[in-house]
């Protein structure tokens, strides 16, 4: 809300949130206890991703990591395979059973690992480096 100067009167103006809500919303974010509704209407005004937020939740220490750009990555890394999957596991035959974590651990990291070269990568090019096979 700060960095996009905005406050909960202008939020209540504005019919993000009912005025009887406001006094104690705050609290009532971090208990949990806003409806789905008027969750969905304050992300959607100050457009908060909620893949990114919940990240921020859930694995970084600090509610600037939102900005991260690994933050940024992991999302859409996320919401990338989550539309990818269904289609994927629809052409497997029998039930789909959720795996393991070790295997979890395994696809972070071979996906870590890819994102990390392919960043090694542009960054090279991007300072002078990646134009040796033009002349060799």
């Amino acid at each position: 809300m700060r960095l996009q100067n905005t406050s909960l009167r202008k939020l209540t103006d504005e019919g993000v949130i009912k005025e009887s809500r406001r006094k104690k919303f705050f609290e009532k974010v971090e208990e949990g206890n806003l409806t789905i509704d008027e969750f969905q209407r304050v992300l959607l005004h100050l457009k908060i991703d909620p893949i990114r937020a919940g990240l921020v939740l859930l694995c970084y220490e600090s509610a600037s990591s939102y900005e991260d750009p690994c933050c940024e990555t992991t999302a859409l890394v996320a919401v990338a395979l989550a539309a990818r999957l269904p289609s994927e596991l629809a052409a497997c035959e029998g039930q789909f059973e959720t795996i393991r974590q070790s295997l979890c651990d395994t696809i972070a990291r071979k996906t870590s690992s890819a994102i990390a070269k392919h960043h090694m990568s542009l960054e090279s090019r991007h300072n002078g480096g990646g134009f040796e096979h033009a002349y060799a």
